[in-house]
């Protein structure tokens, strides 16, 4: 009862407020093949809102910050979210993947899986969606949309999306040994991507469906999308090489710099990714 007082105290202070609890998450599934079920967080939220997707980086799942986090703050500003795991081949994977697994997923997969995460929310009555990614999330949601004409999605936000770290003599090197494989049973070979240094245990064509995704196709992916699309990125992302934050700049997106902010936005730089992610979000698509 002592616990209650405060809150009590507020209501009959300020009756026009109603304090409310964050909607809860609900874990809805679909049928990816016979053998593979694919889930995700989904939190109904205000249907005059547009549904909001939200995929997380390399090799993590929904539960991976900053994406968990700004999935809880846009739910409790009221918009319906969509937080799905991508499986990577395993049936509700509800953990991180090592880089030691077997990796045999590939990038076109995972755009298989955005695609029916899509079909799932249109089913269920959502007519307006907006996308928000991060890191090689962000990379893989542009991909889905590059060059698509008639799909509901009404805007994409970009939180620091970059290439995919590989090495350049492996990925040379792979792309010479592609062609013979494909005559053969696909072997397991060991790639540099991002922070797997030598370790990411692989089929060479499935590697190169994301290590071809260079900024280059990045780029030209931006200049193919047809929603309007925003770039967030922290002024001190540690994956980000100068480089490339300056050819997306050449790109001309709109950029949204937030000082001092990592690559994953902790701290007290949660909340300002947090608020200007909405404002973005407010913004009238054209």
């Amino acid at each position: 009862m002592l616990r209650l007082l405060p809150a009590l105290f507020f209501v009959l202070m300020f009756p026009g407020y109603l304090i409310s609890a964050p909607a809860r998450a609900n874990i809805v599934e679909i049928k990816l093949s016979p053998n593979l079920l694919g889930t995700a967080d989904y939190r109904k939220g205000n249907p005059e809102l547009p549904v909001i997707l939200l995929l997380h980086g390399f090799l993590q799942t929904r539960n991976a910050p900053p994406m968990s986090r700004l999935a809880d703050a846009l739910s409790d500003a009221g918009y319906p979210v969509l937080v799905p795991t991508l499986s990577m081949g395993i049936s509700r994977r509800n953990k991180s993947l090592s880089c030691e697994a077997v990796h045999k997923h590939t990038m076109q997969d995972d755009l298989k899986e955005i695609s029916e995460w899509v079909s799932w929310l249109t089913h269920h009555g959502h007519r307006k969606i907006a996308m928000i990614g991060h890191s090689s999330g962000s990379m893989e949601l542009l991909a889905y949309l590059a060059g698509k004409r008639s799909i509901p999605v009404e805007r994409i936000i970009l939180v620091g999306i970059t290439p995919i770290e590989t090495d350049i003599d492996q990925h040379r090197k792979a792309r010479a040994e592609k062609s013979a494989e494909s005559r053969q049973t696909p072997a397991l070979k060991h790639f540099t991507m991002a922070y797997c240094k030598n370790n990411y245990a692989t089929p060479v064509a499935a590697y190169l469906s994301y290590a071809d995704w260079t900024g280059d196709e990045i780029v030209m992916a931006l200049g193919k999308i047809r929603v309007p699309v925003d770039v967030v990125l922290g002024g001190k992302d540690q994956i980000m090489t100068p480089a490339w934050q300056a050819q997306l700049k050449k790109s001309g997106v709109p950029i949204t710099l937030i000082e001092n902010a990592g690559h994953f936005f902790d701290g007290e730089y949660e909340f300002e990714l947090n608020d200007r992610v909405n404002e973005i979000l407010k913004k009238k698509p054209h």
